[in-house]
């Protein structure tokens, strides 16, 4: 006697999603992405990595369901998270990162997810990797718990990142004078106003890299250093690692 099919466990075992849509999964699924938008928001990586590591031992294929209907299972997939990629971003505005990362951010994954080329790479790298840059992005760069002022400053030395900005032209702009300027800043961001620039031109340095720029002349230009080697050394100072190694352990990864 022939043995019959369970559809239920066939979906299951193949990685599919029965069409009667499982609703107490989609539930968890959903329930998931608000922790994982939350902890993005308040800038809280560590969290995020328990997350993370809870997701595993809970509901390790609960990242994309995938309609046994679906005739393109990988594009589905990355549409999925193409969306939370954009969900991730909104986060992050919300918990205070500057405009500039968060389009370096969200262009760096958006191409990694179209040239993922499969479902277990998108399901076990790629999402734990991209919502842990974004809250580890709002952890060091966000200006939501800095004064009104510290918040003007920051934001005029983003927009002015590949400029050397001098300090008493800060003073002149707020109409306040630059030592108060500078004690407030350092007392709010934890470094001085020069350290600070430079760690912010580091940090977008690494994003360019990652989005496949290997020129270290270019993104150094681009970015105000005039001396690619003076760039290389403050890369070393905030990365660990000089720009070739940086891109060396990307190219690896």
């Amino acid at each position: 006697m022939e043995e019959k099919t369970n559809p239920h466990k066939t979906s299951q075992e193949s990685g599919f999603m029965s069409d009667s849509l499982n609703l107490i999964q989609l539930e968890q699924k959903y329930e998931y992405e608000q922790e994982v938008l939350h902890f993005i928001k308040w800038g809280n990586p560590f969290k995020m990595e328990e997350l993370l590591e809870r997701r595993k031992r809970l509901f390790p294929d609960q990242i994309c369901f995938i309609k046994e209907s679906t005739s393109d299972p990988l594009r589905y997939c990355k549409n999925e998270l193409v969306a939370l990629n954009a969900l991730c971003r909104n986060a992050a505005k919300l918990g205070g990162l500057q405009s500039l990362y968060l389009f370096s951010l969200y262009n760096k994954y958006y191409i990694m997810i179209e040239r993922a080329i499969s479902i277990p790479y998108l399901r076990e790298q790629l999402y734990d990797q991209m919502v842990l840059d974004y809250a580890k992005a709002v952890f060091e760069f966000s200006i939501t718990s800095y004064s009104p002022l510290i918040k003007k400053v920051v934001t005029y030395l983003m927009i002015n990142l590949n400029q050397d900005i001098p300090i008493t032209q800060l003073g002149e702009l707020y109409n306040t004078h630059i030592s108060h300027i500078s004690r407030k800043f350092k007392r709010e961001t934890g470094m001085s106003i020069p350290a600070y620039v430079s760690k912010q031109r580091i940090g977008v340095a690494k994003l360019y890299f990652e989005d496949g720029r290997t020129s270290i002349q270019e993104v150094a230009s681009s970015l105000g250093f005039n001396d690619s080697n003076y760039f290389s050394k403050v890369f070393k100072r905030y990365a660990g690692m000089t720009p070739s190694e940086y891109i060396a352990s990307i190219q690896v990864e």
